[in-house]
């Protein structure tokens, strides 16, 4: 991908992104090798402050999934919190590839994180997803998420501030903690997401989202 094709992607990336899931992977595999360098410059931080605060929540033998996890940041942030035991999925083998040879993970999967997960109930103590809700077709998917945590485990994510309300994962987590899934255990005010990008700066927030798992 050139300089140009890369600008329009990310062009595209800041107006909300893919949701269709070949589309997906064909854009991350192509800018693998070149996201992190990418988001980084941008001052992106999403990665180190959702290990944060996973580790005000869950212990640091837990074991971790982290979801939609790319090249690996998010990985780095949970090693240097004191994790030891995290697992990681992505549509991306490009992406995997790179994060394999970190030697951050347990084990590494290629899955749909929309789809059923090949991972047992209740059997993570958290899960962590960074920069991925916004790719989502509906915000739905939170009660698969919630399928693979252990009662009294957290999910720990960003999400856009507009996509969050746009596509009702407020109100999808509403309707979960009047069912007695989840209790809020913390919501940032919109943060900056990519602070050193002239369309996002002042323009596109993050939320930190912080829940935990009751049955």
């Amino acid at each position: 991908m050139n300089n140009n094709q890369q600008a329009q992607f990310f062009a595209k990336w800041s107006k909300g992104g893919s949701t269709g899931i070949r589309e997906i992977e064909k854009e991350y595999d192509t800018l693998a090798q070149v996201y992190e360098d990418k988001v980084l410059n941008w001052q992106y931080a999403c990665h180190q402050v959702a290990a944060e605060l996973m580790a005000k929540f869950v212990a640091s033998d837990g074991k971790i999934l982290d979801l939609g996890c790319g090249t690996g940041l998010a990985g780095q942030a949970l090693r240097e919190q004191g994790y030891q035991t995290i697992i990681g999925v992505d549509i991306s083998q490009n992406s995997l590839d790179i994060a394999r040879d970190k030697n951050l993970y347990t084990a590494l999967y290629k899955a749909d994180i929309q789809q059923e997960l090949p991972f047992q109930d209740h059997e993570f103590d958290g899960i962590i997803s960074t920069a991925v809700l916004t790719n989502m077709e509906t915000s739905n998917v939170l009660y698969k998420f919630c399928r693979l945590v252990k009662p009294g485990g957290y999910l720990v994510f960003t999400n856009r501030e507009d996509k969050h309300y746009q596509k009702q994962f407020d109100v999808t987590l509403n309707k979960m903690e009047s069912e007695g899934m989840l209790k809020p255990a913390y919501l940032s005010p919109p943060q900056p997401y990519f602070p050193n990008n002239h369309d996002y700066a002042d323009k596109i927030k993050v939320l930190y989202c912080a829940y935990q798992v009751c049955i």
